[in-house]
């Protein structure tokens, strides 16, 4: 095959993974459209805030606070990030050397991002938290964290398992820990609601912006391989 007929190949085969990511674009940017909202509004939002903070206490209990306690500390930021490197060197080691790297690249983003709005924000956090929390409160890094990394693990699961059942289960585990993590940080009142809501967003938005450019990267890395083989 000569190169020119190379090129049209290459290049409809990138028009058709453009085509079938337009889906991750629009749903990425309604996800960032509607953090930038919550961002903007979050006064409007200040009596549910405070609603939300008085009814916590009344569900408070001693082993579930220790339950509480103990999610915290395994999705904080720097186990998240210990746990994307254990990831990363094992998707490298079985040859995934491309999901290796973005994992690694969308958990410094989710990182990056996290703190550049906490600094941008200045929001303080409940004041009858049940542990000691530093540092800006909007949005929820937790919630923000494990969104994106419990997420690109099963999309990277979804895409290699191609049966029904596997995948539903990988799905609800996958929203029941997002959830209890998020949840965990309203329970210890670190976090206002907004915040987790925030970071839900936030997380979401960079989760599918960062599928979205693992897809045409894939494309891109594939179509140089068969075109090689040519």
């Amino acid at each position: 095959m000569d190169m020119a007929s190379r090129f049209r190949v290459t290049r409809a085969c990138l028009l058709e993974s453009l085509r079938d990511s337009r889906k991750w674009l629009v749903v990425s940017l309604a996800f960032l459209v509607a953090f930038l909202c919550v961002l903007l509004f979050r006064d409007h939002l200040v009596a549910f805030d405070l609603a939300v903070n008085c009814w916590v206490p009344t569900i408070q209990s001693g082993w579930a606070t220790v339950a509480a306690i103990g999610v915290s500390y395994a999705f904080d930021t720097y186990s998240l990030l210990v746990a994307s490197l254990v990831f990363a060197g094992y998707l490298f080691y079985k040859n995934y050397r491309l999901q290796s790297l973005w994992l690694l690249v969308t958990m410094g983003g989710v990182v990056v991002f996290v703190a550049f709005f906490k600094a941008l924000v200045h929001s303080s956090r409940p004041l009858d938290g049940l542990i000691v929390d530093l540092g800006y409160s909007f949005p929820s890094g937790h919630t923000a964290g494990s969104i994106v990394f419990c997420g690109l693990l099963a999309f990277f699961a979804w895409c290699h398992w191609k049966t029904p059942k596997p995948r539903a289960l990988l799905i609800a585990s996958t929203v029941t820990i997002c959830s209890v993590v998020g949840f965990d940080r309203i329970y210890l009142n670190v976090h206002w609601f907004s915040d987790v809501l925030g970071g839900c967003l936030l997380g979401l938005f960079w989760l599918t912006f960062s599928i979205l450019l693992f897809k045409l990267l894939n494309a891109i890395k594939t179509n140089s391989k068969n075109n090689n083989r040519l």
